[in-house]
């Protein structure tokens, strides 16, 4: 097997097991054991092991019975959080062969940074699937990525040098959205940590002014007006507003004049207003941890997401639909 072959399957395995460690080792250990690939390293020969093949199966099995069900998958892929970088990482150095321990070090870093990678865009795809009200959507989602980690370390295998390029674009697209999936993995978390913090007490919006960071207390009050009362605050993530990156984590206050928001850009803190004689129609859809709040004024609108519990105390004032 040339460099760039041995390098393909090497890079592909290591980048699905980010995306099912389990599914990965079953295919390996299927096509070796029944001679359907060739010209691999001896020490992959391991996963051809009868039990190897057993557990790997078994585990596999689980996961896809896991990932159907809601809240079950995100406490799945939290606790492969570490096991499937560790997963990608053994298998990298077991294909290294007999080489150097200094080329097995390197081997163990490539492998457990591209299964971390694939695993965090497969957290983060996941996140944005939930907020979905939609039920059927993050099934789709489970059965593509269990078909796509089959056929991908199939091809990792038969094809490498076609996966070694594929690979490269793949690291290079998960490159791009990198920032943004970092914003939705931080906001879920929140969310989660806030629907656990639910469960065993209230969660209540911001008892303004003392609880709101202290640079939006002072930002707040340079653009306040005479007569202006907070009447509901809490932290939300932006979904569609202008200037702001999508998902990065927000402070909205809501007064009886208007909507503000918060938030830090390029290590620069910033806010948005929107009037609330402007608001013409105010829309809320509920997902499984955060809803999606909606303010539509003409030619244009806000969207926020905001703790699902908290949406339910949004003031009556901003949550009535108003035509013009």
């Amino acid at each position: 097997m040339d460099a760039i072959a041995q390098l393909g399957s090497l890079l592909g395995l290591s980048f699905i097991c980010g995306v099912n460690l389990y599914a990965t080792v079953a295919v390996v250990g299927l096509c070796l054991k029944h001679g359907l690939v060739h010209g691999l390293p001896v020490e992959l020969s391991v996963l051809a092991n009868d039990a190897v093949i057993f557990v790997a199966v078994v585990l596999y099995v689980v996961e896809f019975v896991i990932d159907k069900i809601p809240g079950m998958d995100t406490l799945w892929d939290a606790l492969h959080t570490v096991i499937r970088p560790l997963g990608g990482a053994l298998l990298a150095v077991l294909q290294v062969g007999e080489g150097s321990p200094a080329l097995e070090v390197i081997a163990f870093m490539i492998g457990a940074s591209l299964a971390s990678a694939a695993h965090l865009t497969k957290v983060g795809t996941r996140l944005l699937v939930q907020a979905s009200p939609e039920p059927f959507s993050n099934t789709v989602l489970s059965v593509g990525e269990d078909l796509f980690a089959i056929g991908y370390a199939y091809m990792s295998l038969s094809h490498p040098r076609w996966t070694f390029f594929l690979t490269l674009l793949l690291v290079a697209g998960v490159l791009l959205v990198l920032p943004m999936l970092c914003r939705v993995l931080f906001m879920g978390v929140r969310a989660l940590g806030h629907r656990i913090g639910s469960a065993f007490g209230a969660r209540l919006p911001l008892n303004p002014p003392k609880d709101l960071p202290l640079w939006v207390q002072v930002a707040f009050e340079t653009v306040r007006q005479d007569g202006e009362e907070i009447l509901w605050a809490s932290r939300a993530y932006a979904l569609r507003v202008p200037g702001v990156p999508r998902y990065a984590s927000v402070h909205m206050i809501l007064s009886n004049r208007a909507a503000t928001l918060f938030y830090q850009k390029f290590f620069r803190k910033r806010h948005l207003r929107l009037l609330k004689d402007h608001v013409t129609r105010t829309s809320i859809s509920s997902g499984k941890f955060l809803s999606a709040c909606f303010f539509h004024q003409a030619g244009s609108s806000w969207g926020v997401a905001v703790y699902r519990n908290l949406a339910q105390t949004l003031p009556s004032s901003w949550v009535m639909s108003k035509e013009p």
